[in-house]
């Protein structure tokens, strides 16, 4: 394994692969060779480059993680694919449904996985939701509410994040919401509407709260709440939640105390689960299982649950949400 990018991210999936136990993490590489070094040192990775195409050479990587500012994304994930190399791309994907396109159509042509990081589907509250829901549990599922609100401080110290252009809120986190939406509903997005700008954030050029309804084909409703303007000083990191309303029954996860709630008119269950552990040094949980879903996916071929196909839904989606906003009326969303 490549890692390419060594802030949070690429050092945190870093440490997901090593704790696997199935890939060995080779390298690190990003453009300044002071965080190339310092990434490698702080995940015990035993070399470093700032020379992707060098990386890209090595026909001892198989596969590399792409942890870059997003407006990198697509041409790194082109360069991968035409060098032989598997991807597993940070969200947002990219920025353009014409990105989104081009890394798709160059991952096929060279026979290579492309798997998107939307980390919460290999969450265990989630899977489970999605258990119970495809079992028919809560029967049809008709409202999805979710919520995502992170402390203003995140943005500090984060200048590819001060742009208007990189979509703001949702773009960068709500993809997140906006791809479990559509996972738990099961349904293609037909409408969707937003009201979002710098609400509280206004000396910097970030949208910071958006605020957005979804119409699905099977004429489920959802909702979704994302800002960037909770205190710096929150103690919770990312508080997030969401539930989903069948007509049978409700499931309800907290992402902060961590259960799955079910409630059903025959009674109610609580299931307990663990999203985000990180103990000695290693990281498991969701991106554990998101790393590992990568492995298996490369070792037999299949589909990622997180394909390009999920990626570019959610992008456009996220960027018909802008539309919106800007025009003050629900947009349609097409085929993709």
């Amino acid at each position: 394994m490549g890692i390419v990018g060594g802030g949070k991210a690429g050092r945190n999936l870093a440490l997901a692969f090593k704790a696997a136990g199935r890939a060995e993490v080779a390298v690190f590489c990003t453009r300044h060779e002071d965080s190339a070094r310092e990434a490698a040192r702080w995940c015990d990775v035993p070399h470093w480059t700032t020379d992707l195409e060098a990386m890209l050479a090595d026909d001892s990587i198989d596969a590399l993680v792409i942890a870059t500012p997003d407006e990198y994304h697509c041409e790194q994930t082109v360069m991968a694919a035409r060098a032989g190399k598997h991807v597993l791309c940070e969200k947002p994907m990219c920025r353009s449904l014409e990105e989104a396109e081009r890394m798709i159509e160059e991952a096929e042509r060279h026979q290579v996985i492309l798997m998107i990081g939307f980390t919460e589907r290999y969450s265990h509250p989630c899977h489970e939701a999605k258990r119970r829901i495809d079992e028919g549990e809560i029967g049809t599922p008709r409202m999805i509410l979710a919520r995502r609100c992170h402390p203003r401080s995140i943005v500090r110290g984060r200048s590819w994040l001060n742009d208007l252009e990189t979509g703001g809120v949702l773009n960068y986190a709500g993809t997140h919401n906006i791809d479990l939406i559509c996972w738990f509903m099961g349904a293609r997005p037909e409408r969707v509407y937003a009201e979002m700008g710098q609400l509280i954030l206004t000396g910097q050029n970030f949208t910071d709260g958006a605020v957005m309804t979804f119409r699905f084909s099977n004429g489920g409703i959802a909702a979704l709440y994302e800002t960037f303007a909770y205190p710096g000083r929150y103690p919770h990191g990312v508080d997030r939640n969401i539930e989903i309303l069948g007509d049978r029954g409700v499931i309800k996860i907290d992402f902060m105390s961590q259960p799955l709630m079910m409630y059903t008119e025959e009674g109610a269950q609580v299931v307990d689960s663990i999203t985000w552990p990180a103990a000695g040094g290693k990281i498991g949980g969701a991106l554990q299982a998101e790393v590992e879903h990568f492995i298996r996916c490369i070792e037999s071929g299949e589909r990622p649950l997180t394909s390009g196909a999920e990626g570019k839904l959610a992008l456009q989606i996220a960027l018909a949400a802008r539309e919106a906003a800007q025009s003050g009326k629900a947009v349609t969303i097409g085929k993709v």
